[in-house]
């Protein structure tokens, strides 16, 4: 397993919409590839990883979301491969940051209740219904997946501000 290098923001493929995978031809290397994204989404403390954020163009994030609100619960997977959202209900403004653009948070409207449509690292046909966080990571890194990231949601009339912090913030960033 490997701990891969994150883009940040400012990088091209963050801002690009990604290609269906052909699940068959990625096949092969896909478990190696899913250790290697769920041990850099470790590493940094993330909640998902998309593809474009290792400098990949693939329609696939992996997310980790605890099982429980219990302390130290245990983590469970989701691969999600050529996500589609079929449905958003709700409506929540929270408070959301992004590997890609390290130190910054931003209040963001999201959906309270999500449904996804995607493929697993099975080659399985999955739709899911999602609630919390786990509706939260699934908008964010199919987002990702469409060349979008969390700052574009923010409320306009914060952007100027948001684009100060983020000047600031990559001076620090490598």
């Amino acid at each position: 397993m490997a701990i891969l290098r994150v883009t940040k923001y400012g990088e091209d493929i963050l801002r690009q919409k990604l290609k269906p995978v052909d699940f068959k031809a990625l096949q092969p290397q896909l478990p190696q590839l899913l250790k290697d994204m769920e041990e850099t989404c470790l590493a940094v403390k993330g909640v998902g990883l998309a593809a474009n954020q290792i400098g990949l163009d693939y329609r696939l994030a992996v997310i980790l979301i605890p099982e429980s609100d219990k302390e130290n619960a245990p983590l469970k997977r989701y691969v999600i491969i050529n996500p589609e959202i079929l449905s958003m209900r709700g409506e929540k403004l929270e408070e959301e940051g992004c590997l890609s653009l390290p130190g910054l948070w931003a209040e963001v409207k999201r959906a309270t209740d999500v449904t996804l449509k995607y493929t697993d690292e099975n080659g399985t046909e999955q739709v899911k219904r999602a609630r919390g966080l786990l509706a939260k990571a699934f908008q964010h890194e199919v987002d990702h997946l469409d060349g979008k990231l969390f700052i574009d949601l923010v409320d306009p009339v914060l952007k100027p501000e948001l684009k100060k912090a983020i000047k600031k913030l990559r001076k620090n960033w490598n």
